[in-house]
């Protein structure tokens, strides 16, 4: 199954290159590069907002974990954003998602660990993982509940053979 798994559709350089916010009652786009060069990053990590607000404010260090694996890169930094609407993906069509304009979070990637099996994962993986995520089985309520939407075309028992991506990072300011 892994390796007929696409995440994102061909051209997603070209979605990726806007970025869309909630400012007030209106939509607006913003050009990733312009936004990449002011806060210094290499990408957003897009949070729904049920886990968004399980960040705690006092913490300096994050687990994040994605379905099956991540481009996230040790010692770049990344903008964690709270999602305001979901995007879309049903293995054809491509919808991005559209993010809140407050609340960023800045942090350094310490660490990537891709393609895990699940039955795999040890206790202290969820050390600094979100509040409702503390064991295997929370984390996989937690990538169906993520991935309901935005892989569509895929069951649930498909999305748990893909395994898990895991990101540690240390947050470095709040905006």
């Amino acid at each position: 199954m892994k390796k007929h798994f696409n995440r994102l559709p061909k051209n997603w350089t070209k979605i990726y290159s806007k970025i869309y916010f909630r400012k007030g009652k209106s939509f607006i786009s913003k050009n990733f590069n312009v936004f990449e060069k002011k806060y210094n990053i290499h990408s957003l990590i897009r949070i729904l907002p049920s886990d968004f607000k399980l960040i705690k404010k006092k913490i300096n260090r994050f687990t994040h974990f994605n379905i099956l694996s991540t481009k996230h890169k040790p010692g770049k930094n990344y903008l964690i954003v709270r999602i305001y609407k979901r995007g879309y993906y049903d293995g054809i069509t491509y919808k991005q998602s559209i993010l809140d304009s407050n609340n960023f979070i800045l942090a350094k990637c310490l660490s990537v660990q891709n393609n895990i099996d699940y039955i795999n994962l040890k206790k202290n993986v969820f050390k600094y993982s979100s509040s409702n995520i503390k064991n295997i089985d929370d984390l996989k309520k937690a990538i169906k509940r993520r991935y309901k939407k935005t892989l569509i075309h895929l069951s649930d028992t498909e999305k748990m053979s893909l395994g898990v991506a895991i990101t540690e990072l240390k947050i470095i300011k709040r905006f």
